[in-house]
């Protein structure tokens, strides 16, 4: 932390050699300021003292609380009635975008641990509801690259199982797409645990044209953030 002292210089004026009386002597005032680095005052008054350097509050999120679970919201996605999954207990979804959105699910069930599921791929397969029903019930012959008679594909790009305060999660990523090219696909991501009987899966998403505008980080943000207590 810097400190400014001043403190008062005089200086009194030469006489000039002269048979004339004297004059009265005249002064000269000035105000010598000095600035110099205080270590003990920024020991003192810490980082708090710098208001101009503290951090911005992160603001594109808000903090969400449910019955034994937390995530972090999109600030500009809005609560939605819409009721996809059998055990939703909660929907938001961007205000100007439907198809970017976050569920969470509750379920119950007999396994101790995710684990008990299998791999994450295995796991995926027994919730396999979560990716969305296909678009098109027509009959299809390869088309657009799909297997006859299927119209939608479920890429897993990603998938892990990490440990938070001791509890077992999977996080797998996965992209989807339809016959109808909606989107052009979605990346869908799924968050999930188990704990006392109950499954909690939480799903947030994004088209895939909108994920290369900015949907990607508020969609990575909100799975990630998904805890289980």
């Amino acid at each position: 932390m810097a400190s400014t002292s001043c403190f008062l210089h005089q200086s009194t004026a030469r006489l000039a050699a002269s048979a004339r009386p004297a004059p009265a002597v005249g002064r000269t005032q000035l105000f010598v300021c000095k600035a110099q680095k205080n270590d003990d005052a920024a020991a003192a008054y810490g980082e708090a003292a710098n208001v101009f350097g503290k951090a911005k509050k992160n603001t594109d999120f808000v903090a969400y609380s449910g019955e034994g679970f937390k995530l972090m919201i999109p600030a500009k996605w809005n609560p939605s009635k819409e009721r996809e999954f059998p055990g939703q207990v909660l929907r938001y979804e961007d205000n100007f975008d439907a198809t970017s959105n976050l569920s969470v699910i509750i379920n119950p069930t007999t396994k101790k641990t995710i684990t008990d599921y299998g791999s994450p791929e295995e796991f995926l397969s027994q919730v396999g509801f979560l990716l969305g029903q296909q678009s098109y019930g027509g009959k299809t012959d390869s088309e657009g690259g799909f297997e006859s008679d299927a119209v939608a594909t479920a890429n897993v790009l990603e998938s892990s199982a990490p440990v938070v305060d001791g509890k077992q999660y999977y996080s797998i990523t996965v992209l989807t797409r339809t016959a109808d090219g909606d989107e052009g696909g979605k990346h869908q991501l799924i968050t999930a645990t188990v704990a006392d009987g109950k499954l909690y899966v939480c799903k947030a998403q994004a088209g895939d044209k909108r994920w290369f505008k900015g949907a990607k980080k508020f969609v990575e943000n909100a799975a990630g953030s998904f805890s289980v207590a």
